[in-house]
């Protein structure tokens, strides 16, 4: 897999979890401060940094089959468009309260 289509299937995750078709399940971490890793029911793992109980940014997102690109490179030249809104991505409304358990 491409980066590009990464962040397309990654993009598309997120989607279905909005929509209601996917589940998230708190597998590691705490939701005051830190990593929060979660797993999804298509088996997807969403790495998200909470800072004070509330949604900060996607740390990392691995697909079911292992691929990982890093969010945050380590060169500009390997940053991407779509990655920089893949890390920056907020559930909309208060779906960060009801669907990945965030207080605030």
């Amino acid at each position: 897999m491409t980066r590009d289509e990464f962040v397309d299937a990654a993009f598309a995750e997120l989607r279905r979890i909005e929509r209601g078709e996917v589940t998230v399940e708190l597998v590691e971490g705490d939701i005051l401060i830190g990593k929060v890793h979660y797993q999804t029911s298509n088996g997807w793992t969403i790495v998200v940094f909470s800072h004070g109980d509330a949604w900060d940014y996607i740390d990392s997102i691995t697909a079911p089959t292992g691929e990982q690109f890093p969010l945050w490179p380590d060169e500009p030249a390997h940053d991407s468009e779509g990655m920089v809104k893949l890390r920056s991505y907020h559930p909309p409304g208060n779906q960060s309260t009801t669907i990945w358990g965030f207080l605030a």
